[in-house]
């Protein structure tokens, strides 16, 4: 698995996202002596920039200067993607040493976008990074993060081929609202996933345990990055899940979801051809 240590910088966002998993203002801020301090006694060559939005951080070349002076060979920054929209300010991120960049995308078209936003032009703003990240030669990995919730999960296959243009490396599907029910947008996750292959770049999902995802087993994102729950959601395994193949890799389901809908969906896998792959992709 791919290992980074997560580093929240900021408690300010441009956008106001109707389905944010954040609470930002019960979050502390490390200052950069603080941030410069751990980077320099942790061994972890993998750092992830988060937020709020962390390019609103006054200091974050410097962080991510530091992350590099101290070892960091992957240095990863969650956002939105609004402030690449500067190629300026996106340049001068490529050239301090940050070139892997996990952008949120909420819809395939403006009203939706900025539906979910909240915030008037932020759809134009994360195409607009999206255009430089593309313009730009310098070597980089960009993601494509949709966050997929009640409102959005229909556009799904529309918002995979919104981000195709842009010559991303990969998309990941996450699930972040336990309202949404799973049967509903599983159609549109396999459609999604079918619509990446074809177009070869990698897709993969977080939050749909292994027993939903039959036959796409090697597209379950925590398989490769491990199973952590980012938005203060309680997740557990059911009764059922002993039995389960899978038991040790899956932490189970969100508890706000089983309140809601109940476990009916979910089952014990007890037969599955990918086992043994899955697992040493694990390790």
């Amino acid at each position: 698995m791919l290992r980074y240590k997560r580093i929240f910088l900021d408690n300010q966002c441009s956008n106001n996202c109707l389905h944010c998993t954040y609470k930002l203002e019960e979050t502390s801020l490390p200052d950069l002596v603080s941030i410069t301090t751990s980077l320099a006694s942790d061994n972890k060559d993998g750092i992830e920039l988060a937020g709020g939005e962390p390019t609103l951080r006054k200091d974050l070349l410097e962080i991510i200067r530091e992350g590099r002076k101290h070892g960091c060979r992957r240095i990863k920054l969650m956002t939105n993607g609004r402030s690449l929209s500067d190629m300026h300010f996106l340049e001068n991120l490529l050239n301090a040493g940050c070139q892997l960049f996990d952008i949120k995308l909420w819809g395939s078209h403006q009203a939706l976008h900025d539906q979910l936003t909240r915030s008037p032009g932020s759809f134009f703003d994360t195409i607009r990074g999206l255009e430089n990240m593309l313009g730009l030669p310098q070597e980089k990995f960009i993601s494509v993060r949709i966050q997929v919730c009640r409102e959005n999960y229909a556009d799904l296959e529309n918002i995979v081929a919104t981000a195709l243009r842009f010559g991303i490396n990969r998309i990941i599907i996450a699930i972040v609202d336990p309202q949404l029910e799973i049967h509903k947008v599983l159609p549109h996750v396999h459609n999604a996933v079918n619509i990446s292959i074809l177009n070869r770049i990698w897709i993969i999902t977080e939050g749909l345990p292994f027993c939903i995802m039959r036959g796409l087993e090697h597209h379950i994102g925590e398989i490769y990055t491990g199973w952590r729950d980012t938005g203060g959601t309680d997740i557990r395994h059911q009764d059922f899940c002993i039995e389960c193949l899978y038991n040790e890799l899956c932490p189970g389901v969100a508890n706000k979801y089983i309140s809601n809908f109940g476990s009916r969906e979910f089952f014990p896998v007890k037969d599955n051809m990918y086992v043994k792959e899955v697992r040493a992709l694990h390790v």
